[in-house]
């Protein structure tokens, strides 16, 4: 199976992941700093797939678009950090995530955040 190379996402996000809830709440994961990807900002229309949402299973626009390595999946829910240090900087959640796992094709894994 054929996988995206790390030199070919020009970009690094910050990526936060929700592992689960306890008794106190949610339990997320560390931020893992410096995840290699391609982000591009851009609308697209997307069904919501985050489970506590209120717009659950409903159309919502995305607008920013992620693609990262495997090794770094994105579920709904996650909160990635994109645009480090510019005036674009911003921290999102996760709407919608994508794997693709295809023989003789780069394999990815693309996200949607809100």
């Amino acid at each position: 199976m054929a996988t995206l190379k790390k030199k070919h996402l020009p970009h690094r996000v910050d990526v936060k992941t929700l592992l689960g809830e306890s008794a106190e709440g949610e339990v997320w994961s560390d931020w893992v700093l410096d995840v290699p990807a391609y982000v591009e900002q851009k609308s697209k229309l997307v069904v919501d797939r985050r489970s506590t949402s209120t717009t659950n299973g409903q159309e919502i626009t995305s607008t920013t678009f992620v693609v990262v390595l495997h090794a770094n999946d994105l579920v709904p829910r996650s909160m990635v950090k994109a645009w480090k240090g510019t005036a674009r900087e911003r921290t999102s959640e996760v709407i919608d995530s994508s794997f693709y796992a295809y023989p003789r094709t780069p394999s990815h894994t693309q996200a949607f955040l809100d």
